[in-house]
């Protein structure tokens, strides 16, 4: 995962909090969409979003699979968590 920069681990620490919030409320089943890391119209939310599931950060499905191409939802996995776990850890060591 030494792919992923700065900003994709703060999209990946906003998927996180999104997830959280959304499991304890049980809305999406605790998916989040881009809108709801923080994301726009325009912004790169997706693209991101996007790219942490391709290297297991995070998981991706349809929101609606039967309209064909749609929008999608994401989840942070365990390899996710991990990773921000470690980036936290690394963080206090400076501080």
């Amino acid at each position: 995962m030494s792919t992923l920069n700065e900003r994709d681990m703060g999209v990946l620490a906003e998927l996180e909090a999104a997830c959280r919030n959304h499991a304890k409320y049980g809305y999406l089943d605790g998916w989040a969409r881009p809108l709801d890391c923080g994301g726009s119209n325009g912004s790169d939310h997706s693209y991101r979003l996007s790219k942490l599931a391709k290297v297991g950060a995070a998981e991706a499905k349809q929101r609606m699979p039967w309209a064909g191409r749609g929008s999608k939802v994401y989840r942070i996995t365990d390899a996710g968590l991990a990773l921000l776990s470690s980036r936290n850890t690394k963080g206090s060591d400076h501080e």
